[in-house]
């Protein structure tokens, strides 16, 4: 099937390769002439594990070509999906005047019989709108807009592609359902769930799932808290939480907080959608005030170490918002790097991917190709991305290579004893309450404490 999708984004081009690999005819288009240009060559412009190779692959066999002219992409295509970004208003809103865009794009250069398919995450009633904006622009078209969210995980983008857990469409005529079932009846075929709804459904679905994943991530870390209060350990409460079918173990990890692009915006959507129809959503402003002092607790732990935080040197180990991939929007450490700046400290950073999107964000911080080089010198080490290779660290070479031997993990990712057995000052989200000893290290830290004091 000849398939058209507008916008190379994150969404955009997992969907286009993923569609391709299945046999679809698929133009990807993009106004971003260099974003292009670095498509057609194969070439990813975010890293998405498995995804370049893909990509590659699906280019050199014709399934699936750039370009940044609408009015040669659109014609002909049987369904065009909607991927472009929404960024933020000036009223904190997100903008759909990209979605309004191609709308008018659609108006003036589809086919009949076209099925436009809103991937991108919107408000309830942004299908109808289109619709609107597509009948008043061209009122001959026959046309059919759908809703149909994605659910991608960074990291994990492309299996959840390939292969997900569900497929949501939302639409209001059974011709659009049977399309959209052709467009994925390989995935389909494999076993995946499809749920068929009405659009608005469908298009707060999105909106609502991604808030609750944030409540129960805020939940996790308010619960540390507890824990640390109470001396008792988030980790083994969590277990036994995730352990009952109804609540399940995802999501109940506590730590330094979630970030990415989806859960704050959604979050902050869901909370303003319910506001301007008179119902004050106040569970997910918590939520949000949650998240953000998770990275505050993390930044107090560091300077509760360190006495002071005026010209000590703390480095962050891992920068993206999440292992396995290289977005750093809204990312923890980020935030947590703009605080200790701030208060004097110098920062540097390491992630095995990220590093340079990240130094592009935070001018002030260095950053470093390896993360022995990031601990040489370092008053503090935390932990801020589960990356797997920071569980197979050289400890005893960790803790010579730094001045002062602290480690705040702010993904529970070590394990506490092996790091007080390594002479660590070990702090953790929630495990156990109380840090180790500091009395129970090795004297040389603790003089140089003193001398700079």
């Amino acid at each position: 099937m000849r398939i058209s999708i507008v916008g190379m984004g994150r969404v955009g081009l997992v969907t286009g390769v993923s569609l391709a690999s299945v046999g679809h005819d698929v133009t990807g288009i993009d106004t971003n002439l260099g974003t292009v240009e670095m498509l057609r060559q194969g070439r990813c412009s975010f890293y998405e594990p498995g995804l370049q190779e893909l990509l590659a692959e699906q280019v050199a066999a014709g399934r699936m070509r750039f370009t940044s002219a609408v009015g040669e992409a659109l014609p002909g295509a049987k369904v065009i999906f909607i991927c472009v970004g929404r960024p933020a208003g000036a009223n904190g809103d997100l903008s759909m005047t990209s979605i309004e865009a191609v709308a008018a794009d659609v108006a003036r250069h589809a086919s009949h019989q076209v099925v436009v398919v809103v991937k991108s995450t919107v408000p309830p009633g942004t299908c109808e709108r289109i619709e609107r904006t597509i009948d008043l622009e061209r009122p001959e078209l026959r046309f059919h807009v759908v809703a149909n969210p994605d659910f991608l995980r960074g990291g994990s983008a492309l299996q959840d592609a390939l292969s997900p857990d569900r497929i949501v469409v939302g639409a209001s005529d059974a011709a659009a359902f049977r399309l959209v079932r052709r467009v994925y009846r390989d995935i389909l075929q494999a076993g995946c769930v499809l749920i068929e709804t009405d659009r608005r459904t469908a298009e707060l679905a999105k909106l609502a799932s991604n808030s609750f994943l944030a409540t129960k991530v805020s939940f996790a870390n308010a619960l540390a808290t507890i824990c640390e209060l109470v001396d008792a350990d988030v980790e083994g409460v969590g277990e036994i939480m995730g352990a009952d079918p109804r609540i399940g173990p995802a999501f109940l990890q506590a730590g330094i907080g979630y970030g990415g692009f989806c859960l704050p915006n959604d979050l902050a959507s869901l909370q303003r959608l319910a506001l301007r129809h008179g119902y004050h959503f106040d569970l997910l402003a918590e939520v949000a005030r949650v998240n953000e002092d998770a990275v505050v607790r993390v930044a107090r732990k560091i300077e509760d170490a360190l006495w002071n935080l005026e010209g000590k040197r703390v480095a962050l180990f891992g920068l993206a918002f999440k292992a396995g991939t290289d977005d750093v929007r809204s990312a923890p450490a980020l935030a947590l790097a703009r605080m200790l700046i701030e208060s004097g400290a110098e920062v540097v950073g390491f992630d095995p991917i990220a590093a340079d999107v990240a130094k592009d964000e935070i001018a002030e911080m260095r950053t470093v190709t390896d993360p022995y080089e990031a601990a040489e010198g370092a008053h503090c080490i935390v932990i801020c991305t589960e990356w797997r290779e920071f569980r197979d660290l050289d400890l005893g070479h960790l803790r010579g290579l730094m001045r002062y031997p602290v480690l705040v993990d702010g993904r529970n990712l070590l394990d506490p004893a092996a790091m007080r057995e390594a002479g660590f000052l070990y702090m953790g989200a929630g495990r156990g309450g109380r840090p180790s000893d500091p009395a129970a290290l090795s004297p040389a830290p603790l003089v140089e404490a003193a001398s700079d004091g």
